[in-house]
Order: structure tokens, then sequence, then C-alpha cells
């Protein structure tokens, strides 16, 4: 587990460009077409190196402990459209259409009155895609809900519950290649 912080730490520390900063443009989708996420239904917890498949987990994990050529890195090089965002849309399988719980920092894309949103980015780390280049398409998440989820303070960890979806999504901010219908957005707190 260490090792995939880790590795996930030294991915996101070789990203070298900027963000766009241009106003986010998410997807147009509607939100009365979301299909409400089973409120009894349990929800597994993720951790974000569990949205790596094996073989980009093995690489990042061989890059970091020096086992690996640098140019291991080409394998998880830039597909996305968006300047400075590497990384791959390589998803895991079995989460497609599971409920989750998952820690994060989220990013309104539709702001609305009273500090509100329907569509944010959950990210792995303060500052993702603001301040640094967005983490690879795998280790964020597209978060769209029904009804208008409340935010205090995008500086705060939240943890977020919802339905798993293997979706690519792209933003004027970042590609994404996860979707998430929301359940539940709540302040971080360990249980």
């Amino acid at each position: 587990m260490i090792f995939r912080q880790i590795a996930l730490s030294l991915f996101a520390c070789i990203m070298v460009a900027a963000c766009s900063e241009d106003a986010p443009q998410s997807q147009d989708i509607n939100q009365t077409d979301l299909q409400a996420v089973d409120p009894a239904a349990p929800a597994e917890i993720l951790a974000w190196s569990d949205l790596l498949p094996d073989r980009d987990l093995e690489a990042l994990e061989a890059l970091s402990e020096g086992r690996a050529d640098p140019s291991l890195l080409s394998q998880l090089g830039q597909q996305s459209t968006i300047e400075g965002q590497y990384g791959t849309f390589n998803v895991v399988e079995d989460l497609d259409g599971l409920v989750v719980r998952m820690p994060g920092y989220i990013l309104p894309l539709d702001f609305s009155e009273n500090s509100s949103a329907r569509e944010f980015l959950l990210l792995p780390y303060h500052g993702a895609c603001v301040h640094t280049p967005p983490p690879p398409p795998n280790q964020i998440v597209y978060l769209r809900s029904p009804e208008l989820i409340r935010f205090n303070s995008l500086w705060e960890p939240v943890w977020v519950e919802g339905r798993m979806e293997l979706e690519r999504v792209d933003t004027d901010l970042a590609a994404t290649a996860y979707s998430m219908v929301v359940r539940s957005v709540e302040p971080y707190q360990t249980r």
C-alpha cells in the first residue's frame, strides 16, 4: 500500500505543465436522466491507488523504486487532449457499477447560487488542476448529482459516496477516465 502512495506521489511530481486557466466547461449532461444510487447499498471504501489497473501500478512502483528504465514512463504518456495532463485512461473494469466511498477534494464545474453545484471533479490532492497540472485521467473522477450539492470550502477534504462508472469525460480543466453518480458528499472524518 505504501508503494502505491509513493508511486502516485512520484507520478504527480513528474508531471510538468500547467492547467488551462479558461473557465471550466463540463459535458452537457441532463441531470434529470441520472439514475439515483440505492440509498441502502453498502459502499466499498476505495483508495486512489485502487483506480489504477495492475499494469499501471506496477510500472509506477518500478519507476519509483528505480527498478525500471525511465523510458517506461512513455507507457504512461500523454493520452489526453488537456495540455499538461499525462497518464492513461486505463481503468479497473471491476469498479463499473460499484457503490463506493472515496476521500478527496472537490472542484465544482457548474457553480450555482449559495455555494452549490451539480457537477464536480473529485481530485486526489488539494490544488490539482488549479495550481498544478491535472492528475492522470484514471486518477480523477467526474461527479454528477441529480440534486445540488452544497459545499463550504474547496480547501477541505471530503468523503464522496456514489455509483462508479467507467466513462471518459472531457472538461476544460481535465479529462477523466471515471465518473460517479453522487449519493452523498460529507466532510472528511476518519471512522
